[in-house]
């Protein structure tokens, strides 16, 4: 027989079911504005009547037992989850790839100016060689004017060239500080994860298996769990992210489909530089400033994985780990196929990309791609006047101080040749070191020399990308001087646009999956509130039960068998 007491025990658990239930409302409430925060909900069942010999049937003396409270869940959807993860990697990358292409963008952006751009110069090297051409009254004078003019054309792309150091070398800063920040992210998830474990411990939400034990993660400690989440959001940002729960509550997390953090133990990644030699300071990892340009920049992950105290006893400071790594790794994620998305594939794409001219590393039109066709430029320039003079043994421009063809636009100057005899131009013969024919008289100002210069600025001309006897990649078509630069800024402005408008569209993909993801974990203001006068019923309901009940007890306790009163 059930106890006279059981009604006042069912109200009992229903009043603090009910009075949780109030807690987490106002919980909810309270952190409407917490950054990463899941809503809650407390999760309750009836409770069962467990005597055995009663198998299904229910005693009619043990029914009715009242509510139980299993835990306090938080409201997330994984497949959710893993959608604004993707977007936001996704978005990251592109926005990366807009900013600093429109950088380079930027740099160029008077190319085809009509009074400082790079076309404007050209054309006064060109009316400064007609005046040369058809002006008597002082040839030395128009010499050297035409001669100023061909050097300002040539410093013109030395500075494009240092305009393209400026935008690798503040990338390649920026990428330092994503990869710090990466490295920081995977350095508290182990942490957090130790952290989570314990707690679920502490709390009893674990039952024994055979050889280890299981948590209910359905419930536990929901705060760290927000908290996790929350880096694993950000660290989306970073690049592409997976990540499950163990059955003792920790998470295991893939970046760029490599696992870097299991229980408390996590890896770190590091920058490299695949193309050495090695650091100008051995002690700086970093320090590339010997190396030549453009570098090849990679990524690796260390090995093997270590606590907070074990990645201490190696490295003492964010510098020092970076050195570890870099050093001990051999697990590169540079590859398209490793790391597909984020700010780190971005800067990989846009710092590495040489397009047409790459060797197979990375096809897309990033930095190097654009000054490669600078340099195409330079050479194609330089090339094709210097063939005018060929028969002469001397040259008007050199780039002889180039290790290869990257560095032909830093390196284009005048020849000392050029420079030490203005005149040189329309009097070849008196070069020196020729020894060939000369014919005709050539103490007057000759023509010939000059107009094949002149019409160096009307033929097209091929492009490629040929130094020292070898060569990779010719333009298809052919191109003036002009013309070149101008399919030069024309394919930037069309690549710039082209991934604006794909951030813009992963921008629009993004709020609309996180939307779908605040309607399901956010809190809702509205929602709660009726969610808050339903407890409250509920709780007055129960209590109102309570009154009833006790009036009840006291009848039978205190007046049964007291007749007539």
């Amino acid at each position: 027989m059930a106890s006279s007491f059981l009604g006042l025990y069912v109200q009992r658990d229903a009043l603090q079911a009910a009075q949780k239930s109030l807690d987490i409302v106002g919980n909810n409430i309270t952190n409407v504005k917490t950054p990463g925060y899941s809503r809650q909900r407390v999760d309750v069942a009836s409770l069962q009547n467990n005597k055995s010999n009663l198998a299904y049937n229910t005693a009619i003396a043990l029914a009715g037992q009242g509510i139980e409270t299993v835990g306090v869940a938080q409201i997330r959807d994984a497949l959710l989850d893993n959608k604004v993860r993707k977007y936001t990697s996704d978005f990251t990358e592109v926005g990366v790839k807009v900013s600093v292409m429109s950088n380079v963008e930027d740099a160029i952006d008077n190319i085809e100016s009509d009074t400082a751009g790079f076309n404007s110069i050209l054309s006064k090297f060109k009316a400064t060689l007609q005046a040369f051409s058809t002006d008597n009254a002082d040839r030395q004078e128009l010499a050297s004017i035409a001669q100023s003019a061909a050097k300002s054309v040539v410093e013109y792309l030395n500075m494009f060239d240092t305009r393209f150091n400026d935008i690798s070398e503040q990338t390649f800063g920026d990428t330092k500080a994503d990869v710090k920040r990466v490295n920081a992210i995977l350095a508290e998830l182990g942490n957090l994860n130790k952290q989570v474990t314990d707690s679920y411990i502490n709390m009893d939400y674990f039952e024994i298996t055979n050889d280890s034990y299981q948590v209910q993660n359905q419930y536990g400690p929901l705060e760290l769990k927000d908290e996790i989440n929350l880096l694993i959001d950000e660290l989306s940002q970073y690049g592409n992210v997976e990540f499950k729960e163990e059955p003792d509550g920790s998470f295991t997390v893939d970046f760029a489909g490599v696992e870097v953090v299991r229980g408390w133990e996590y890896a770190q990644i590091a920058i490299r530089n695949t193309d050495p030699p090695p650091p100008a300071d051995p002690a700086d990892p970093l320090d590339y400033s010997s190396a030549p340009e453009p570098m090849n920049m990679t990524i690796v992950v260390s090995d093997e994985k270590m606590s907070t105290d074990e990645w201490k006893s190696v490295a003492n400071s964010p510098e020092e780990r970076q050195k570890y790594v870099n050093e001990n790794a051999n697990t590169d994620i540079s590859a398209v196929n490793s790391l597909t998305g984020g700010t780190l594939r971005g800067y990989l794409d846009v710092y590495n990309g040489n397009g047409n001219f790459t060797d197979g590393n990375n096809a897309y039109q990033g930095i190097e791609y654009y000054r490669s066709m600078f340099n195409s430029l330079a050479k194609g320039f330089a090339d094709n006047f210097n063939a005018i003079f060929e028969e002469f043994g001397f040259e008007l421009f050199t780039y002889e101080d180039a290790d290869d063809f990257n560095e032909i636009a830093e390196n284009l100057r005048l020849s000392d040749e050029w420079i030490n005899s203005p005149t040189l131009i329309s009097k070849p013969f008196d070069y020196p070191g020729y020894t060939g024919p000369v014919d005709g008289d050539f103490s007057e100002l000759d023509n010939y020399y000059i107009q094949r210069m002149l019409g160096c600025f009307a033929n097209e001309h091929s492009f490629d990308d040929s130094f020292g006897g070898g060569g990779g990649y010719t333009f298809p078509d052919l191109y003036t001087f002009e013309t070149f630069s101008a399919h030069i800024n024309d394919t930037l402005g069309s690549q710039v646009e082209y991934e604006i408008g794909v951030m813009k569209t992963s921008d629009i993909m993004l709020q609309s999956v996180h939307n779908e993801r605040d309607e399901v974990m956010g809190v809702s203001l509205d929602e709660e509130a009726i969610s808050m006068v339903n407890y409250q019923k509920w709780y007055n309901a129960i209590a109102r039960m309570t009154t009833t009940l006790d009036e009840a007890l006291d009848k039978l306790i205190n007046a049964t068998g007291r007749v007539g009163l």
